[in-house]
């Protein structure tokens, strides 16, 4: 370490350092950035680097105590990375006043993030003309989660064509939650090369939802063999709603042992009374008319929360037994 014996350090030697420590940190190298934020502490006794670095060490140590006194040492100066880790350390236990209040000190400073949690904070207490002020500001520095947020809000307003626009912006890091409402935006202009694009990509990114979404969008175009495919993908990640929207898949192809069996697993597991009343149909086109129709009575009844009779309650218990 270059830095070992100077007791006094120039502003680009402390600067250098700084870097130097959180490239150590950002390897996970805790014990090396813990050196040199010491050393840094010594020769620039007041520097709130060193104090926020220190704190970011004892954070990643989980020693929120030394983590929090740090933190707070560096605010004190006006320091707007601590008053942002603080703020994320209040957050955390529930302090939201606290939070806020550390967000708006960073925000003074354009620090990033700092906007983006504001915004995030007043979205959630449902704030949305606020929300979309931060938000607007954080978007300013490119932040994709913002650009989502605008996209969504916009698409939930109507505005479709701004909608796009936030949208494409977040979709230019690759976020995947953009990918998918932007996928649902042109399915709903019916652009439909454009959805299957975005969803797609969603799906290569690991998105849950990706997947799925771009199985309903083939069974809408009915391209059954391709929606299978895609929903067998996304039974893979588990996704809610995979088991019911493949045994459409294989009803619709007309595979309907596969259809019966999916549409079972989808109610025996999420209680989806959709491929309830479904299997009844399957039974149906099977020749099990009277099974078939008591399923879709029964499904009818549960969505009303009605009493079933016994024949269909025997019929459902023996389903899942």
């Amino acid at each position: 370490m270059w830095f070992m014996n100077k007791k006094t350090l120039s502003a680009e030697q402390a600067t250098a350092l700084n870097e130097q420590a959180w490239a150590a940190f950002r390897e996970q190298d805790l014990d090396t950035a813990q050196e040199c934020f010491q050393i840094l502490a010594k020769a620039c006794p007041a520097d709130a680097r060193w104090m926020n670095g220190v704190g970011a060490v004892s954070l990643a140590r989980d020693d929120r105590a030394d983590a929090h006194r740090h933190f707070q040492m560096a605010a004190d100066r006006d320091y707007p990375g601590s008053h942002y880790n603080l703020g994320i350390m209040a957050y955390q236990d529930g302090n939201h006043d606290v939070a806020r209040r550390h967000f708006h000190r960073a925000a003074e400073h354009d620090y990033p993030g700092s906007h983006y949690n504001l915004g995030s904070m007043a979205f959630q207490e449902g704030d949305h003309d606020t929300a979309r002020q931060y938000f607007q500001k954080a978007a300013e520095y490119d932040c994709p989660r913002s650009h989502f947020y605008l996209g969504s809000m916009a698409y939930q307003d109507g505005d479709h064509d701004a909608a796009v626009e936030h949208l494409n912006n977040a979709v230019r890091h690759d976020h995947p939650e953009a990918l998918n409402l932007l996928g649902d935006v042109h399915l709903h202009a019916e652009r439909y090369p454009q959805a299957e694009q975005a969803y797609r990509r969603a799906a290569e990114l690991g998105n849950v939802d990706g997947y799925n979404n771009l199985g309903l969008l083939y069974l809408q175009l009915e391209d059954y063999q391709q929606a299978k495919q895609a929903l067998l993908q996304a039974l893979q990640s588990d996704h809610v709603y995979a088991q019911h929207n493949l045994a459409v898949a294989y009803h619709r192809l007309g595979e309907l042992e596969a259809a019966e069996r999916w549409y079972l697993i989808s109610f025996s597991l999420h209680g989806n009374l959709q491929s309830l009343e479904n299997l009844g149909h399957v039974y149906g086109e099977s020749g099990r008319e009277v099974e078939g129709q008591a399923l879709v009575t029964a499904s009818d009844k549960l969505y009303e929360d009605q009493p079933l009779n016994d024949y269909e309650q025997a019929l459902i218990d023996r389903l899942l037994a």
